[in-house]
């Protein structure tokens, strides 16, 4: 069989990692065939969970795949699309976006010549095909060239580099068409062999489930590997976000839930811990605690598009981040305390005709291109 190498690039987006493509390069249009494809360059399915084999690493925030073409729209510039890649099963899904890729996705279309760039300042106005949703990325340009060093530092990441800014565009129903997909801001669900828990679901950049830490015996100060090795806890948060996707029209069924959406996660009221990096984390420099989980593991920082959801979700009254968020916080800088430290997101809510409605949401991130050449597929 003759070999086929596909025109790729590797970007850091966030604290995620993926292999980007432009729409024009990839030799097919059908999804099925396009899985197929990725699943190969990623390296999934892997039993080992290493994928050694292909581009990914053995977690769910470098197992990514993203394409990219100039927009036909008049609010866009480029059309963006995610894959996420599960890692030891045969599954690309592409039900969601990732928030933290998104900050590479305007300085990648201006590094390979698809939009033209003026020097200083750019907007880039995206359209995420995923979620249906526009996302403005403005950032710096020198020398006709996405500025990639800066000052700026997000927890996960090594170092500084340039901000990047997203905005959100009106965010709320990425995924089921409403900001509350139950119309409520808090809701008691049965779970099988467990009884009745409270969760908030929000839609806002992606469909998120919370539940307060305690109230399923944990204090949502853990680190992934100890909330990972609580398997039993890991199911029964698993059957909720499950359950959830049934109830928000996600799922036929629980147990025809996708891997990737509704995300989920715990919260409870600021509380000092120790972060992956040895830092300690004081309440004190906190507004929430969190952890969040993503295709069935707990993630080491915040989903971008979690991060923009719970910026809108503590802004809105009544929620389970709200209720447990400081009460004197700034809705536009809203600080997050996850494993990997502190991450800041903001929103403004409005009222409309009796009910909240996300107007924005406001994300920062850096990025950095690691790799241009060609991948075998």
């Amino acid at each position: 069989m003759s070999q086929k190498w596909i025109k790729a690039t590797y970007y850091r987006g966030g604290t995620s990692k993926g292999v980007f493509f432009q729409k024009k390069d990839l030799p097919t249009s059908d999804q099925n065939k396009l899985n197929e494809l990725f699943l190969k360059v990623i390296g999934s399915p892997d039993t080992n969970q290493r994928q050694l084999n292909g581009m990914g690493g053995g977690v769910s925030s470098v197992s990514k795949c993203v394409i990219i073409s100039p927009s036909e729209r008049d609010d866009a510039d480029i059309d963006y699309n995610f894959i996420q890649i599960a890692i030891d099963k045969p599954i690309a899904e592409w039900n969601n976006n990732c928030g933290n890729l998104s900050g590479a996705v305007g300085p990648y279309a201006i590094q390979e010549g698809i939009i033209k760039p003026k020097e200083g300042e750019n907007l880039v106005r995206i359209y995420q095909v995923n979620t249906d949703k526009i996302i403005h990325s403005t950032f710096q340009v020198k020398d006709g060239k996405p500025l990639i060093e800066g000052d700026y530092s997000i927890a996960g990441v090594h170092g500084a580099g340039s901000k990047v800014r997203l905005d959100y565009i009106e965010p709320g129903g990425s995924g089921t068409g409403k900001l509350l997909p139950t119309g409520n801001v808090i809701d008691e669900i049965e779970i099988k062999d467990y009884g009745k828990i409270k969760v908030s679901i929000v839609d806002a950049a992606t469909p998120l489930v919370y539940l307060l830490a305690e109230d399923i015996g944990l204090k949502g100060t853990e680190t992934p590997d100890e909330l990972d090795a609580k398997t039993d806890k890991m199911n029964l948060i698993q059957k909720i976000r499950r359950k959830s996707a049934h109830i928000i029209g996600l799922s036929n069924s629980e147990n025809e839930a996708p891997m990737n959406t509704p995300r989920i996660g715990i919260v409870t009221s600021p509380k000092d811990y120790v972060s992956l990096d040895k830092t300690k984390i004081s309440s004190n420099d906190q507004d929430i605690t969190t952890r969040m989980f993503s295709m069935e593991k707990t993630h080491k920082a915040i989903m971008g598009t979690a991060g923009v959801n719970i910026g809108v979700a503590a802004a809105i009254d009544g929620t389970i981040p709200n209720k447990v968020k400081r009460k004197n916080s700034d809705p536009l800088e809203l600080r997050a305390g996850n494993p990997s430290g502190i991450m800041t997101a903001g929103a403004i809510i409005e009222n409309k005709n009796g009910k909240p409605f996300a107007k924005s949401a406001i994300f920062f991130r850096t990025f950095r291109p690691l790799m241009r050449g060609e991948v075998l597929v």
